[in-house]
């Protein structure tokens, strides 16, 4: 995952992680946000809507999460990143977490 930093229209700072290093808490609580028990096919288009209403409802958590996926983001730093890669970082999460309960509950049946 990457989030960009921009000055203006430039980028000047690139944060990455890796979708296999996040902590099970931080999976926990973006699921919890964008209410994953509400979801009916787990298609991009039904998990971007859902993202984009935790967008709406809970900034304070998305930022929380966004600093506890990219060790060292700043605010000022996350003022100047894109709202588009902010919700992509998310639905990377979110697809991530999907596939792996998935994984996890057909391994053990």
């Amino acid at each position: 995952m990457r989030l960009n930093i921009y000055n203006k229209k430039e980028v000047v700072k690139t944060y990455e992680a890796e979708t296999y290093d996040l902590m099970f808490g931080t999976v926990e609580d973006i699921l919890r946000l964008v209410k994953i028990d509400e979801m009916k096919t787990g298609s991009d288009v039904e998990i971007i809507k859902m993202v984009g209403s935790m967008l709406i409802g809970g900034l304070d958590d998305v930022k929380f999460l966004l600093f506890d996926i990219f060790d060292g983001l700043t605010d000022d730093e996350l003022r100047n990143t894109k709202t588009t890669e902010v919700a992509k970082v998310i639905v990377d999460v979110v697809k991530y977490a999907i596939v792996d309960m998935n994984k996890n509950v057909n391994s053990k049946n």
